[in-house]
């Protein structure tokens, strides 16, 4: 005789209610023979928070003494983007306009180009005479 489906399923739920039922069991135990240690095992653990905060602290303290605060004005940021920069020695404004006069004749010429190649019809290739 083959049991139901439906038996099968029970026995899984009654076996999961089981093994919660000794874990919660377990655990109360476990807490009884605790008992009057649990006090002391709580002062323990907040004694042992204290030096690790103390210890913390201290090197925390050391370690801001040795970083310098970083520098925030804006002026003093201009200044080291313009030292790694080399622009220290001040910008030639004649090369950067004749540069960028350049650069102006460049994009006219690529405009014109572009726009030739947009308008212009394809060309078919020629026919060879074939005599």
């Amino acid at each position: 005789m083959t049991k139901a489906p439906t038996d099968t399923a029970r026995k899984i739920w009654l076996a999961g209610i089981g093994a919660y039922g000794k874990a919660f069991t377990d655990a109360q135990e476990s807490l009884a023979k605790m008992g009057g240690d649990t006090s002391r095992v709580f002062d323990e653990l907040v004694a042992k928070g204290e030096e690790i905060e103390d210890t913390v602290e201290t090197h925390g303290r050391e370690l801001a003494k040795r970083v310098s605060a970083p520098s925030f004005s804006i002026d003093d940021r201009i200044k080291q983007m313009r030292a790694r920069l080399k622009l220290d020695d001040g910008v030639d404004t004649d090369r950067l306009d004749a540069i960028e006069a350049r650069l102006d004749a460049i994009d006219e010429k690529l405009d014109a180009l572009l726009s030739q190649t947009r308008k212009s019809p394809k060309k078919k290739p020629a026919k060879k005479n074939e005599e």
